[in-house]
């Protein structure tokens, strides 16, 4: 880059009050590869899940996700550990595991969703993205994209490792694997669609503050809250409509997915709703089509800024 100052000097029939010079810095053009929108989401993606796990940030803001991350750990070890020592005890089911960890993924999804989101509408940033070649539907396309696999970390990983745990400790784990690949189909599926689903949720709630500690209270008491008030419903409501109460407490639909996916006993609001897995599989569509087309509508030109 060179560094030249030619002064052009102004007219000589101008006044020496409007005199003014015109200093050429040349700065040289940039001649490398020019990537796109491509590139873009994909770095929108990276940066969304570093800031929301605290990568580059203060090691204070790597706390919460951490500890987060071993409390869903440490209950697996343990469900592996007396699964290999008392094989008859069958405490590692998959629904258990997951029910066991409902709690932990709610309160993970409010640390790191908002974390994504709001700092972007409060620092007035978004400007600068849709400056560049993205488009709003790519930006909310990377950041549920983002929560999600983050999510998944949560959801997705540890039940795998439980799934792995448990055909090592059988007396032939090689036929184990064989004959339980099923199972581990179902526990990817089951994992990416509390994902998905509580991802978006958070994301729908996030766009509406500018306040993270607005959103993480939202989604941590107003998730607890609206689920206990649906199983109150329909464990003391007498009319047949109180079935449908149970797409107001996901922690329900996710029993309920894997009551069908695993065949196993289901719980006692699933007995009360009495609806067919399809249903719940409907639910998490609509929960994630509409959420993403309502972000979509927060993130649109009058609503940005």
């Amino acid at each position: 880059m060179s560094d030249t100052t030619s002064p052009i000097p102004a007219a000589p029939n101008e006044g020496a009050s409007r005199y003014g010079e015109v200093f050429d810095r040349g700065y040289a053009h940039y001649d490398g590869p020019r990537e796109g929108r491509r590139r873009a989401i994909v770095s929108l993606f990276g940066y969304s899940i570093k800031r929301a796990l605290g990568i580059r940030k203060s090691w204070t803001a790597k706390i919460l996700p951490a500890l987060l991350y071993f409390s869903a750990f440490i209950p697996l070890i343990v469900m592996i550990g007396i699964s290999a020592l008392i094989p008859q005890a069958e405490v590692a089911s998959y629904p258990e595991y997951f029910q066991a960890i409902a709690l932990l993924e709610v309160i993970f999804v409010a640390i790191i969703v908002p974390e994504m989101l709001v700092p972007d509408r409060r620092e007035r940033t978004l400007p600068l993205y849709f400056a560049r070649a993205i488009t709003r539907f790519d930006y909310v396309f990377a950041k549920i994209a983002a929560a999600t696999v983050l999510t998944m970390t949560m959801s997705v990983i540890p039940a795998i490792i439980l799934w792995l745990g448990r055909q090592l400790t059988a007396d032939s784990p090689a036929s184990a694997m064989r004959d339980n690949i099923d199972d581990l189909a179902r526990v990817i599926l089951l994992g990416t669609i509390i994902a998905l689903t509580l991802g978006t949720i958070s994301l729908v709630i996030s766009s509406l503050t500018d306040r993270k500690g607005v959103a993480i209270a939202v989604i941590v008491i107003g998730g607890l809250v609206f689920g206990g008030l649906a199983e109150l419903a329909m464990a003391e409501l007498g009319q047949d409509w109180r079935r449908y109460m149970i797409f107001v407490a996901p922690g329900q639909v996710y029993a309920a997915i894997a009551s069908s996916l695993f065949n196993s006993e289901p719980g006692r609001y699933v007995q009360i709703a009495d609806l067919p897995a399809l249903a719940y599989y409907a639910w998490s569509a609509v929960v994630v089509i509409g959420g993403s087309l309502f972000v979509r509508w927060r993130y649109s030109p009058r609503n940005a800024s």
